[in-house]
């Protein structure tokens, strides 16, 4: 109540005010002219007028931009939803894509080989070291037996361990305990190729005491082993360790074939 009293000189005035607006737009309407007093009203309360205006459009303005924020807000959600969207669907064409191509490189690997070789799936890897041992779908029942050559299109996997009735477990050419006969496919110059227990890395030793043999080198498998058949690819020559006499002690090889990765082999009978 002080707060009133102590203001209400003021408020009357501001009430007096808008009375005085009001009846000059009541009595105003429908005539085309003002009274004096109505003049001098309206040309005193211009200034306000313009405040008011001024007030009114700053807050429209920015009822405007936060409304047009909103909206910019909900457009780029549904943006990036469909950016995230056309990404899964990009993922999986290109799943498809390497697959379809996988197929074609295997039916072509197929259809070439003179002996229809036995198809199978990897379905469990060695727990301790993915470059040991796999295990495939494929067994006795399949006419496997221990020995036989693993291969995809690229080059060899690996050779049959152990052999069960639906399944067999192969040991992989990256294995510390795989050796096997190969050669030189420039020179024909014969290698032994040994496991290193890495899959990115084979180790390559000399059969005889001179060796022709360069970085880049096509290694190939050799039958002199009795292991694999003649001429599958093994992998490349990419380092050579040469001893004092410029002699060849060891070559490291990288495999053709991504041992890590593969899923379908082929047992060559």
């Amino acid at each position: 109540m002080r707060w009133i009293t102590a203001r209400w000189p003021v408020l009357a005035t501001i009430i007096a005010a808008f009375v005085v607006i009001g009846l000059i737009y009541v009595t105003a309407e429908g005539r085309p002219e003002l009274t004096f007093l109505e003049g001098k009203v309206r040309d005193g309360l211009a200034p306000i007028y313009g405040a008011v205006s001024d007030v009114t459009g700053f807050f429209k303005h920015w009822a405007g931009v936060i409304r047009n924020y909103s909206h910019l807000q909900q457009k780029n959600a549904e943006l990036l939803e469909e950016i995230d969207r056309m990404k899964r669907k990009l993922a999986a064409l290109e799943h498809l894509e390497e697959e379809n191509a996988r197929l074609r490189e295997d039916l072509g690997f197929y259809q070439a080989s003179s002996v229809p070789p036995v198809t199978a799936e990897i379905i469990a890897r060695s727990p301790s070291n993915w470059f040991d041992k796999i295990v495939i779908n494929r067994g006795t029942a399949h006419g496997l037996e221990p020995g036989d050559a693993v291969v995809t299109p690229a080059g060899v996997v690996g050779r049959i361990y152990t052999a069960s009735e639906r399944t067999a477990e192969v040991m992989l050419i990256a294995d510390d305990r795989s050796a096997f006969g190969a050669a030189v496919l420039r020179s024909g110059a014969p290698v032994l190729v040994e496991g290193t227990g890495q899959g990115s890395s084979l180790r390559l030793k000399p059969l005889i005491k001179e060796v022709d043999i360069e970085i880049g080198d096509e290694i190939v498998t050799s039958s002199m082993s009795g292991i694999f058949p003649d001429g599958l690819p093994v992998g490349k020559v990419v380092d050579i360790d040469r001893g004092e006499y410029g002699l060849l002690l060891t070559a490291q090889v990288s495999p053709h074939v991504d041992l890590a990765r593969v899923q379908r082999v082929f047992i060559l009978k």
